[in-house]
Formats: C-alpha cells, structure tokens, sequence
C-alpha cells in the first residue's frame, strides 16, 4: 500500500512541477519554441527503445532472485543490463544523430533549425542518463522498493524546475536542455546509491558481465522490447505528423494536453503498476489467486478512472485559462480527444498488467502493433486530409483499437466473463460521468465561440460538475474499501 501510495503522491508532485514549468516556459520561450523542444525530445527519445525490455526483465527477475534471497544473482543481473544498455544506447545516440539532423531539417521552419541543432546533443545525453536511470529503478521495484524511486523521481522534478529557473531566462532552449541533463544524471545517481545499499555487492561502477543472465533476459525482454518499440514510436509520429500538418504551435499544445491527461493517467494506473513484481512472485506460489487479483484492479481502476476523466474534460477550460493565460480551443480540443483514447488504456490496464506479470505477451505485442500502425498510416492520410484535430483523433483511435485487443484476447484466453467489464456498483457513476460530459462540453463550446469565459463561471461549471459525482462516487462500495485499506496500510 505504501508504494501505491507514495506512487500516487510522487506523480501529484511532479504534476505540480510539470504545471510551473510549462506555465514559466510559454512566458520565458513561448508556445512555438515549446513546440521545437517537444519534438526535439520526442525524435530523440527513440533512443529509449533499447532499454524497455531489460527494464521489465530487471523488475522480473530481481523479483524472483530477491525471493531466492540470492543477492550476488542480482547485483551480476543489474550489472549486465547497465553495461548492455550503455554500450547499445551509445552506439544508437551516434547513429540517431544525424538522422535526427535530417528529421528536424525536414520538419521545422529555417529559422528554429539551428536552435534545435544547438540542444540535440543535450537531448541525447539526458536521454541516455535517463535511460540508464531506468534500469536502476527497475532494480529497485523489483525489490519493491517503488517508494524509493519515487523519492528520486520527485526529488529529480524539482531539480529540473530549479534549474529551469536558474538557466532558461539566460539561455533560452540551450538552458532548458543544459537543466534536463543535469536532472537525468541526479536521478542515475541517487538511484544507483540507493541500489547499492540494498545489494552490498554491486560495484560503484559496472564492470561485470554475463552471458547466462543476459540471455535469461532477452527470452522474456524480447516481446516486451517489441510492445516498447510499438509504444514509444506513437508520440514521435503523432508529433511530427502535427508539426509537418498543423505547426509548432499545435505541436505545442498538443504537447502540452498529452502531458496533462497522461499524467491524470499515471496517477491511476502507476498505483496498480506496482503488481506486476507482485503478480511475478504469485505464478510461482498461488496462480489461483491471479483471477481476483485481474477483477479487484480493474474494478478499482473504472471506479477511479471513470469521473476522474469526465471532471478532466469539464475542467480543460479553466486549465487553459490558468495554465495557458487564455482560453485555447485547441488545447481543450485535444484534451478532450486524448481523454477518451487514454481512458479506454487505463481500462484495459489490468489485463495489461497481469500479462506482464504472467509472461502472456503475444496479444499484447499484436495490439502495440496494430496502435503504431493505424497512428502512423490513417494519422498520414488524416493530416493530409484534415488537419491537426483528424491527426490526434486518430493518434486517441488507434490506442482504443490496440488495447481492446488485449481486453479481449486477455478474456477469451482466461475465460473471464465480459459481464465483469461493467459492475452493477459503478453503473451510476458511468452514466452520470457520460451524461455530464456530453451536456457540458458543448455548452462550453458554444460560450468559448462567443467570447471569453470568465474565470469565475469556468470554476462554477467544474465545481458543478464535481458535486453531481461526488455522492455516487462517496456512496460507492469500493470507496469505503479503499479507505479501509489507507486506514489498515494492507493491501487486500
């Protein structure tokens, strides 16, 4: 419960230094600028796909030495990942290089390419640190040490605010990526400090590696490294489909409403995130218990996910007005789109979950792939035809029609009844949660084409809206278990 905990209260925080941040960088570089630095990182973070399968593998397996009590397995396992990621992150970041170069030329205006140019090699460099980074925290969650990660996940945020601070009214761009670099390489450190106190045998340097554990690795970090490739490729195209159809300033409030309703998502769903060590350790002793551990989570998940999105949606016009400084139908637009295909996610993330913990990831490969493929293609003709809206939506579809896959193909292989995906308990909460959305959303529509919305009323409507969910969503049976649980620290 604490790591649930400490999860959620670590991704609140960096939401509040996400909210600063951004709210500093539209006054200090402005809107298209943020535009220049989204896509930047959103090329350069293809670097990231080298490591994802060793990460899931480390939180496997350290999960299972750590049952063993075999710290010298550990520390030989955590070592051959740092040392293969490096070599093969370095070897990508030359060769990305001047791709990258040649992607930027071909998709932003003259007049941002040397600014763009100047910041890539930080890019890489903070990339490659956090990529690294990644895998030590993966060491740490497969103790279940997921408090501690997000100790440095937060104690990072705040760094990088601080330095953004400090350097971006100075330097602009170059200060930003300067403060990134930075923040990535604190978070490798103290991350690999924190490891070291709990596996004494690690070396202060990696300098030891194995065949055996490496290839031990690769069998169950090969699907996952694929479902990785087929994740990671959606926002770098999304991206540059925008910037090439719609602009840097799309790209940048697009950006700027991804981080928004991911970050809702991450509060939801890290929280359960962490049963995937959990889930690892229970196919070996208790398999029967996987079942209720699948229904309990998603039942957990619709209870929360449901009205937090719907509120979400209702409230993306006061949040540009105080985060953006002015109603911007473009960020609520988008939010709106996003919320829909992410909230469809979180839904199938139990099933998600389980697969991860169980080693089941053909379905979950095969959806990956189908989301990738349709963003990429119909996202292409849809930019061609209709602009930046058509591109997100079909970046929102393409995420619904890959994670209904694994829904499905999770149900049909365990036998699990569809019935279950819609509880009678939380049926008063979906209807209300719909109901609102479509009647207040095209009331707001309607006053933002008229002229501005004051403050005041933007306020009024989403407290409106709150209190409408609140007594089903207080009355709710898993409202009071869940306190129950916070009151207890155990985890039912």
């Amino acid at each position: 419960m604490l790591n649930a905990l400490s999860t959620v209260a670590q991704i609140i925080g960096n939401a509040v230094v996400l909210f600063f941040l951004y709210r500093f960088l539209i006054r200090a570089v402005g809107v298209e600028r943020l535009g220049v630095w989204s896509l930047l990182l959103a090329t350069t973070s293809l670097v990231t796909l080298a490591n994802q399968g060793l990460s899931m593998s480390i939180v496997k397996f350290v999960a299972k030495y750590a049952g063993r009590e075999s710290a010298a397995d550990i520390s030989l396992l955590v070592q051959t990942a740092l040392i293969t990621a490096g070599v093969i992150l370095a070897v990508i970041s030359i060769g990305l290089f001047p791709a990258a170069r040649w992607a930027l030329a071909f998709l932003l205006p003259a007049a941002r390419l040397p600014e763009a140019l100047a910041i890539l090699p930080f890019a890489l460099i903070s990339l490659w640190f956090n990529v690294l980074g990644t895998i030590v925290q993966a060491g740490l969650a497969g103790h279940e040490l997921i408090t501690l990660c997000n100790y440095v996940e937060f104690a990072g945020s705040l760094s990088y605010l601080g330095l953004a601070f400090l350097f971006v009214s100075r330097d602009g761009l170059l200060g930003l990526a300067g403060a990134q670099a930075a923040q990535s390489a604190f978070g490798l450190a103290a991350a690999w400090l924190l490891l070291r106190r709990q596996v004494p045998g690690l070396p202060i340097v990696p300098r030891q590696w194995s065949r055996a554990r490496f290839k031990e690795m690769l069998a169950y970090g090969v699907h996952f490294q694929w479902i990785t490739i087929c994740q990671s490729l959606r926002e770098p195209v999304t991206k540059a489909l925008l910037t090439k159809f719609a602009g840097l300033a799309s790209t940048g409030f697009y950006d700027m409403a991804s981080r928004l309703v991911v970050t809702l998502r991450e509060m939801i769903v890290q929280s359960n995130q962490v049963l995937v060590p959990t889930i690892s350790n229970m196919q070996q002793r208790d398999r029967e218990a996987i079942p209720r551990i699948y229904r309990t989570s998603y039942r957990i998940l619709l209870f929360l996910a449901v009205p937090s999105f719907a509120v979400l949606v209702v409230a993306s016009p006061l949040v540009s007005v105080v985060w953006i400084g002015h109603y911007e139908a473009i960020f609520v637009r988008f939010v709106a789109i996003l919320a829909v295909g992410w909230l469809v996610n979180v839904l199938c993330n139990a099933a998600y979950v389980v697969d991860l913990g169980t080693g089941a990831l053909r379905w979950v490969s095969i959806g990956c792939a189908v989301t990738a493929v349709l963003n990429a293609g119909v996202g292409f003709l849809a930019g061609e035809l209709a602009g930046g809206t058509a591109i997100v939506a079909t970046a929102s579809g393409s995420l619904i029609a890959g994670y209904l896959i694994v829904l499905v193909a999770h149900h049909r292989g365990t036998h699990e009844s569809y019935r279950m995906l819609l509880p009678a308990e939380s049926r008063t909460t979906l209807m209300l949660s719909i109901a609102g959305v479509l009647t207040i959303v095209p009331i707001l529509y309607s006053l933002a084409s008229r002229a501005e919305i004051p403050m005041s009323v933007l306020a009024s409507i989403v407290l409106a809206f709150a209190a409408l969910l609140a007594l089903p969503v207080w009355e709710h049976p898993l409202r009071r278990r869940l306190f129950q649980q916070l009151a207890s620290g155990m985890l039912t």
